[in-house]
Order: structure tokens, then sequence, then C-alpha cells
């Protein structure tokens, strides 16, 4: 911007500016900050880009005429210079000047304007010598970035396209083709009477979009389907001049079929692919997977029909539901990268794939082009597969992987090569990377996943398989070994390079997954198929760590717990080296060949040997005294119980004792016995049974069968290892079905069930009674639970009822909270009391059910009959500050009614003045003797 134009440019813009007259606007030059200019004179988006364009030609003038005037033209906002004799040539157009005309960004005229002596190519025809070469030399200037390559870059081609598109001769107008054409008479009519209306005047541009425009010919009149295909029949065949790389023009004539043979080149280049599975090849994106799967079902083709029209194809992708411009973008790149891979295995420059696929559409491309094209028909199609293939089996997975790496950013490759250790000595972790660049390990996750993303095509994991197989990844893995465990995965990774890694990860997932694909799984680990077919058997199961295995080994045994049996369990590994393991991973001594205070064994093999040593039930208690003495190592009673509880090969004979199976004196046969009958009896009677009713009615008087120990908790613990049962809390035993009867309620629930269906209140013995067949529960149980239930109220000694019959439905109860809080804002009550202040705003309610009720809201604290109110509901705490507020000011008793609905209007406060015992209405006095006896005599649960 600093730059000063040439005196003579200068000139010529302050002479075309005044000259300009038509539709100007006063931009008065002072010492105003550009940005202040712009938004004084900017009355949209739109004007303001002008003006930024408009003060970049400008602000070179500011210092020598900052008192002149300068006006812009509404047709003309860039200037308007007169070229040079050598300019006048379309190609010769300046870059800049075509930036500034074409309304690019400032950021590209600034960079152009700045950079005007050191640029590649001044001109569209020097950039379009070598496009590509021009653009990434452009790339390479200072402040000149891949986004604004890229812009300038399209201006140029669009430009370029522009002219050739221009120089196609006047004379192909669709109404001078028609008239000389051999077409029906009615074709003829029809365009001839509306040659002033037609869609589009030439041929090329019908050419530009064919499928578009037939179907805007149809909308002429007379002019029908069969005319419109003659039309398009004519237009196609139609010949049009083409440009050569001098640009004169040159007539291709109809007889020599150039274009004809172009298409069938492109054709033969593209056969044998079918759409959309070609596409499918380079893993679209999950949407576009699915838009293509829809799709698919009713328009499968060949490829080269889906270019042909690929603009019908991607209109009705467009309207499934579900697909945004997103995904049209995304099968648009899809299509141009099959189309670049497809020509760089025949050795083709890319260059030519936007021309080829405008050929197939029936669009006009280049003389150039055309040539190119056309030289594609010598290539056979089964060349260009054993080109294809010739090409893979030549790549190294490093050739591959870094080929791959062209398509991340920078900071994609530096974490992908950190974290697999390319090019590096080591590896790095999620939190050694992340700390380099000051993100969480979850940011660095999130960037390698998308990194690997972007080449994870089905394409390239083929070719990486096949040059993993090239390069004998599998035997390298299992070098010096016959089996690969789950546990040496770790180890074996090791021997493969940094590139063979992630191209494990990319093509299989992970180095488990390509063993899983590439070998053969049995219980040891992973074979080579050869090998295992040289093997008498299958190798025995070495999986599992060697902790892990010498865990194993222990569990089975009796104590005192031998070295020499552990040896004998594991003949791959050393005594040395069980010795070590034992002495340093479980803190074991030794005596000779006994085995030692090892208290870092896992508690579930503890408690197995000390069940075992003893050959009967043991209660937690003298499971734990046993361990410390033992394992020098002390454990909660919890922790033991819930131990044992889990264990498989331990079961529960009473409460807190447990009992190994093997020391049970009952055989299969009984424990099998057993649980056929409970199932039977559940069966039948559906739902969930206490373990206690279940012995009571089936096993009852059958202590000399299955011995004195066999009760309601081993009869538990017995089914309690049956998939076919389920067992809930409170000794409950249901069958593990979906069948609705055999859903389980909690005592709680089966209380009120009881209580519902009874319709009236109950007293505890009246319950128990009703849930027998089903529970033993003692009566204290159920009242404790239904003294803690809010759906539940006591309604006299041993006495409950539902809160909805006693109290009312959930309305009837909010109201009670209610008013209770508002009775007691100013401090507690007696329930007596309280009952009483409720009396003319509720209606007449029991201490006793009152006590129950209050006693499960959170609201509210009860110390014997004492209430408090620990927290004030909202509404409640508004209402009565409001309240209080009029008491204080009015002096009064009792505040104005009206006074106290029309405050708490003004303020959004609900109105509770109903529930209120200050505004409830005085009562006759008479009759309150014999409501009080009756209150006095509820609390003794009569009526």
């Amino acid at each position: 911007m600093s730059r000063t134009l040439d005196q003579t440019e200068s000139i010529q813009l302050e002479e075309t500016t005044e000259a300009s007259q038509t539709e100007t606007a006063e931009a008065k030059v002072d010492d105003t900050a550009p940005d202040e200019r712009l938004e004084a004179r900017a009355n949209s988006d739109d004007d303001l880009t002008v003006l930024r364009l408009g003060l970049a030609i400008d602000e070179p003038l500011h210092g020598n005429y900052s008192k002149k005037s300068a006006t812009y033209t509404s047709n003309s906002r860039s200037r308007q210079l007169e070229r040079p004799t050598s300019q006048n040539v379309p190609e010769e157009e300046q870059l800049l000047d075509l930036a500034i005309q074409s309304f690019a960004s400032t950021c590209l005229i600034n960079v152009l304007r700045n950079a005007e002596g050191e640029l590649p190519a001044k001109t569209v025809a020097a950039y379009m010598r070598a496009p590509d070469a021009a653009r990434e030399a452009f790339r390479q200037l200072e402040n000149f970035g891949e986004k604004t390559a890229t812009e300038l870059d399209d201006l140029v081609r669009k430009f370029a396209r522009k002219l050739d598109q221009d120089r196609q001769t006047e004379a192909d107008s669709i109404v001078d083709v028609v008239q000389e054409a051999d077409c029906s008479v009615r074709l003829l009519n029809a365009i001839t009477a509306h040659s002033h209306r037609l869609p589009v005047n030439t041929v090329c541009e019908y050419m530009r979009a064919p499928e578009h425009s037939r179907q805007a010919f149809l909308k002429l009149p007379n002019l029908g389907r069969k005319s419109a295909d003659e039309l398009d029949k004519i237009l196609r065949s139609f010949v049009p001049s083409a440009t050569d790389p001098e640009g004169d023009q040159e007539l291709i004539s109809n007889e020599d079929g150039y274009f004809q043979r172009a298409i069938r080149a492109a054709e033969m280049f593209f056969s044998g692919m079918l759409y959309p599975d070609e596409l499918f090849e380079w893993s679209p994106p999950t949407r576009l997977a699915n838009l293509l799967k829809i799709d698919q079902l009713e328009h499968q083709k060949s490829f080269v029909e889906f270019l042909k029209t690929y603009d019908e194809t991607a209109s009705r992708i467009r309207s499934l539901p579900g697909c945004g411009r997103k995904s049209i973008g995304q099968l648009d790149e899809i299509v141009s990268k099959l189309i670049d891979a497809r020509l760089s295995i025949c050795g083709a420059g890319g260059d030519i794939a936007p021309d080829l696929r405008r050929l197939l559409r029936g669009e006009f491309v280049s003389r150039t082009s055309l040539a190119s094209i056309v030289e594609l028909g010598n290539i056979k199609p089964e060349d260009i597969k054993a080109s294809e293939m010739a090409t893979i089996e030549e790549l190294t997975v490093a050739a591959i992987i870094a080929a791959s790496f062209s398509s991340l950013d920078e900071r994609q490759r530096d974490i992908l090569k950190r974290r697999y250790g390319i090019d590096r000595d080591e590896t790095e972790t999620l939190e050694q990377v992340a700390t380099s660049y000051d993100v969480t390990r979850e940011r660095i996750r999130q960037i390698e996943k998308k990194a690997k993303q972007k080449f994870e095509t089905k394409r390239t994991k083929k070719i990486l398989v096949a040059a993993l197989e090239k390069e004998g990844t599998l035997e390298t893995l299992f070098k010096n070994r016959t089996v690969v465990s789950d546990e040496q995965i770790g180890a074996v990774s090791k021997l493969l390079t940094a590139e063979e890694r992630l191209a494990v990860d990319l093509a299989y997932g992970d180095l488990r997954a390509f063993l899983d694909a590439e070998s053969v799984r049995t219980e040891a680990g992973w074979v080579q198929e050869q090998d295992l077919l040289l093997m008498s058997h299958e190798p025995e199961d070495l999986t599992g760590s060697l902790r892990q295995r010498i865990v194993s080994a222990i569990r089975d045994q009796h104590l005192p717990i031998r070295l020499s049996r552990i040896a004998s369990l594991l003949p791959d590994y050393p005594l040395s080296e069980i010795k070590a393991e034992l002495s340093g991973r479980f803190g074991a001594t030794f005596d000779g060949d006994i085995v030692e205070s090892d208290a870092r064994l896992p508690i579930s093999v503890r408690c197995v040997l000390i069940l075992r040593e003893a050959g009967h039930a043991m209660h937690c208690d003298e499971v734990r005294a046993r361990m410390h003495q033992i394992f020098s190592k002390d454990e909660s009673i919890h922790h033991i119980g819930s131990t044992l509880a889990r264990l498989e090969e331990v079961l529960i004979v009473e409460r807190g004792t447990y009992d190994l199976y093997e020391n049970l004196s009952l055989t299969d046969n009984d424990l099998q016995e057993i649980r056929d009958r409970t199932l039977r009896h559940l069966e039948s009677v559906g739902g969930f049974v206490s373990a206690k009713v279940l012995f009571s009615g089936l096993f009852q008087g059958e202590t000399e069968r299955f011995g004195i120990a066999f009760g309601p908790y081993m009869l538990l613990g017995i089914v309690q290892d049956d998939k076919r049962f389920e067992t809930k809390r409170g000794l409950m035993i249901g069958l593990a079905s979906d069948d609705s009867k055999s859903e389980f309620r909690g005592l709680g629930e089966d209380v009120l069930a009881v209580l519902t269906e009874a319709q009236r209140s109950m007293t505890l013995v009246e319950i128990a009674e009703e849930l027998e067949g089903r529970r033993d529960v003692l009566t204290t149980s159920i009242s404790i639970g239904l003294e803690n239930s809010p759906e539940a109220v006591s309604v006299g000694r041993g006495r409950f009822d539902l809160t909805v019959r006693a109290i009312g439905q959930e309305e009837r109860q909010a109201d009670l909270t209610l008013a209770c809080a508002i009775a007691l804002a100013n401090g507690p009550k007696t329930a007596f009391a309280l009952s009483e202040v409720l009396s003319p705003v509720w209606g007449e309610i029991q201490t006793r059910p009152l006590l129950s009720f209050l006693k499960n809201r959170i609201f509210f604290d009860i110390d014997q009959k004492i209430v408090l109110i620990n927290e004030l509901p909202e509404p409640v705490a508004k209402y009565v500050a409001i309240r209080d507020q009029l008491l204080e000011v009015g002096g009064m008793g009792v505040p104005n009614a009206e006074a106290l609905q029309d405050a708490l209007d003004s303020r959004g406060v609900p109105d509770l003045t109903r529930l209120d015992h200050l505004f409830a209405s005085k009562e006759d006095e008479q009759g309150e003797g014999e409501e009080m006896l009756g209150m006095i005599l509820g609390d003794f649960g009569i009526d």
C-alpha cells in the first residue's frame, strides 16, 4: 500500500477519475483513517468491498492529491487506464489488472502490487504456459500463502477459459444451425418463431449444460420432446471451432470426427468401472456413502455414464434427505481424486482431468486437451490394470507412507511422526506431544485420528496390504518364534520399522487385527499357517502373563504353597525366574520348598486356600483371623464377604458364612435336583419368592437327605450360580426371564401393592399375612419400610394407609406442604398446635398422619412431636417476606388481603393467602372440645 504509483499511471488515473460523469459519488480524501472513511461511506457489505478497492487504488495519491475529489462510476469500480498496445491482446492481460477488474480480495491485490517486480509471471499468457508451476512459484512468494495462490489460480484459469469460449465463432447461433440442418418442419417453425426468446442463443451456450438446456427448450410453445431430442442431436453433431495453442481459429470438420474420437477414447479409458462401486474404494464419509447406497438401488451404471450425467446425478443426490452442499463437494473431490489417480497410473498429465470430465458432459474443451484425450484411446483397459498392479508392486511401505504424508498439514505430519517414531529414535506418548503443543492429551489424540482418516481409504489400504505382504512383515513378527502370545504383542511390535507400524494400523486397525487376518489364532496365541500344519497338535494354552499363570497355579493348590508344584505347572519358565517373580511381585519368602508370607497374592486366592484348608464353612470373622495368621494380611470383614460372594466356587450357607462347593456333602445330582425343583415352583407361581418361603415349602423335613447345613441361605447360594435364576436383595429368587410376571418388586413395593389392593388402612399383622407365600418377613421390617416411605402414612398405632387416601392426591398434598410451611415460617409448633392452625385453611387432620406425612418431606424436621421448618419452599419464602413487610408497615395483626394480593401480583409472586392461617375466617368455637377429643382418640388409633 505504501508503494507510489508510476507518474504516468497516476495522471491517467486522475484524468480518468475526473472524466467519469455517470453515477458518481464524492470521495473526499482527507486525513481520516481508511477504516473510518469506509464505515462512513459504506451502506452494505458489497459497498464496503468496493470502497476498500477504491481506497487501495487511491491510497498512493493521498499525499499529492489530498484536495482533489475523486469519482467512481457504478459500472467500473476499478481504474480505467489505457493499456499499452502490447496489452490489447486479451492473453497479455496483466495479473494485477485482472485481479482489480475481477474484484479479487484486497490481500491478493496488495500482494500483486507490492511484489510486481518479483512476480514469476505478470500476464495471463505467461501464467497459463505452465499453470501448475506458476501457482507453486507464486505460493513461495512472501505474504503469498496457499489461500491467496489458490485464489489467483482460479481467477486466471477462469479468465483463460472465458477467452477460449469467447473465441468461438458467432456463426454457431442455434437459429442458423437449425435453418441449415436437415430438420423437421415442426422444429424449424418452433425455433424460427421464437428466435427472440430462446433459452440460449448459441451452440456453445447450449453445450455448457446440455441437459439443463434441453429441459429449458421444452418450455417453448410447439416444441415437444420429440423436437427437443431432434434439436439436441443436431447441436451435439455440430462441430464447433477450437483454439490451437497459438490462439488461431481452426475449424475441425465434422467428417474428421475429432470430438467423437476423443469421446470414444474417454469411454475406453474408463471402461470396466462401475458407479458407485469405484467411489466406495475411496472410503467416502459415512453420510455420503449412505446417500450413494440409496442412489445405487435404482441408478447403478457404468462410470462413464455417471460422468456424462454427473450434473443430473449430483442434483438427484442433493434432493435426498440429509444431503447438503458439503456432501456434494465431497463427491466432486472423490471423483477428481479417482480420475487423477487413473491418469497417473497411465503416465498421463493430471491437468487434462477437468477437460476429460467436461468432454463427457458434452461441454467444450480446447484442441490441445482433445489431442491428449485422444491419445488415451491407445491405452487398453488390460494395460491400465497391469500398469496399476505393477505400480503397486513397486511401492514400498516407506514410500507409501511418505506419499500419504503429503496430504497432511505440518502439524498432523509432526504428530504422527512423533507418535510412531518416524525419522527419530523413539516414539512419544500423547502426554509428551501435548506438552510441547501446550494442549490436552485428548486434543492430540483427535488430531492423530483425523490425520489417519485422511488416507484411510480402501484403495490406500489395499496398497498397504500388498506392500506389507511383499516386505514380509508377518515373517518379521515371527522371527525366532513359532507362537506369538497376546502378552508378547508389545515386544514383537518393536521388531517392525516405524513406517510398518503405522501401515499396519492404517490397513488393519492394530497389530492384533493384522495377526488375526494373516495368521491362525490358537489358545496359545497366533501361529503362521505353515507352522501349524507341521504341528501334531495345537500348542497348549500359554495365555496370560507370568504373574497371571503363577496365580492360577497357586489357586489350585492346598496349603502350604509349594514351589515345586508351581514350577511343574509352568514348564516353559525356569525355577529361578519363578522365584524372582514370587519374591518381587508377591512379596513372598521361602522356607525350602514352602512359599510363605505372600501377602500380595489376590484376596480371592487367599480366601479359597483358607476354605480349602478348613474343609468346611467359615464365617467371615474366622476367615479374617486365619488370613492374618497365614499371609500376615489384615482385611476387613466387608471386603472378605464381598469377595466370597463373587466367587463361582464359593456359596453362602448362612448369614456371613461361606463354603466351597468341593467341601459340601451334596453331590452334583443333589444340586441339580434342588435347582430343578425351585425352577418348577417359580414357573408355576411366577415373580420373585423369598428363599425362606421356598425352603419351607419345598425342602422342609429333608435334612437327612441334603444335610443339616442345608437351609434358606444355602438354597440362595446354590441357585445364584445357575443362569436360569435371578436373585435380588432380601433373599428373593426369581427366574432370569423377560416375562413380565417375573418383574422384581422390593419389600416396600410389595407392601404398597397390598395396601392398594385392600383399598383401606391395614395393620402390620394384616399386611404380613397378605405377603405369606411370597415373603417371610417380620412386621418390624414392614413398619420401618412404611415409616420411611412418602407414599404411606401412619393413621394409628400399627396401622397404615396410602398417602393419597389419607391426605389426598398430589395437588392436595402440595397444598398441605405449603400450608405447613407458612404456619411454621415464624417458629416451630407442636403437632397438636399445627393441626389446630391448619384446620381452618386445609381441613381437619389428626396429629399422627400429619407427623407421618411431614416426616418424609425434605422441608421439615420432627423432634418428638415438635415440627420445625429447615428450609422454606421458594414460593412460600417470597410470599411470607411480602406479607410480613406489609404487617410491619401497617402495624396490624392481620394485613389487608386486597393490599397483599396487589403487592404479590405486582412482583409476580404466587398468591398463597388461601393457605395462610392469618386469613382464615374465625369459625364458631362451639364443638371445640369434641374436636379435641377426636384428635386425642385418633392418636390411639380410634376413629
